[in-house]
């Protein structure tokens, strides 16, 4: 029970990634909130973490929208207590040259891969700082590495989350703050759904599975001392080593 009392708010915690973070930082003690914007998707999530005996609420929420990131970020403080870990997972991965990106899919996609994790980490950074302490873990992507086809928006998200993950790592440092990037690269989700099936056959055991990263997030929000994980790179293990 690494994470006893702590809360976690994780963005797109309805399904994949966010949801098997939230069901695991709840193994390990921690309040939930989790948020998305189907409440279908979010609400089960909320409701499987409740039944086994953890403390969780949901929130039906666009990451992208400040006022509405405000509300949440309030609300959850006032069911919850304070944010002491707050996991930025919510993405959009389309698939498009970049001749086929529309203006509408390029600003979407930025706004929430993005615009989102910026938002979510300035509405809970003041409490964080007046108690001189705090956790932010962004989920990055390859794709914050290097450059793949048809994913021309998602890449400069998920190289824009890395340079402000950077910058929120040095302001934060003064104040006990801990900022991290997983990076992971083919993990089976209904987001990589369209990308794996438009690279033609491929073995699911090849790729990661959400748990698999949920693991590496608890690992990340419980590492307390001298040593800093600043970007944890997950990659499939039939994948290119050293890439």
């Amino acid at each position: 029970m690494a994470l006893r009392n702590q809360v976690a708010l994780i963005t797109g915690g309805g399904r994949g990634v966010g949801k098997a973070i939230a069901l695991a930082f709840a193994r390990e003690g921690a309040k939930i909130a989790v948020c998305a914007r189907t409440e279908a998707q979010v609400a089960a999530t909320a409701q499987q973490i409740a039944s086994t005996g953890a403390i969780c609420s949901y929130h039906v929420t666009d990451v992208s929208g400040e006022a509405a990131v405000t509300e949440m970020v309030a609300r959850v403080e006032n069911e919850l207590g304070p944010v002491d870990i707050l996991v930025n997972n919510a993405a959009e991965l389309p698939l498009a040259t970049i001749t086929n990106t529309t203006t509408e899919m390029w600003d979407r996609v930025i706004s929430i891969n993005l615009r989102g994790p910026f938002l979510c980490a300035r509405a809970v950074l003041p409490g964080m700082i007046r108690r001189r302490h705090g956790r932010i873990i962004n989920i990055g992507s390859s794709a914050g590495r290097r450059g793949y086809e048809e994913q021309g928006a998602y890449c400069a998200s998920k190289h824009g989350l890395i340079g402000l993950s950077k910058v929120l790592a040095i302001e934060g440092q003064p104040y006990g703050i801990r900022v991290n990037v997983i990076s992971p690269g083919g993990v089976v989700t209904e987001l990589s759904r369209e990308l794996r099936e438009s690279r033609g056959p491929v073995d699911p055991a090849d790729w990661m599975t959400p748990e698999e990263v949920a693991e590496a997030a608890v690992y990340i929000a419980t590492q307390d001392g001298a040593a800093m994980t600043d970007d944890l790179i997950l990659r499939r293990y039939k994948s290119d080593s050293w890439r």
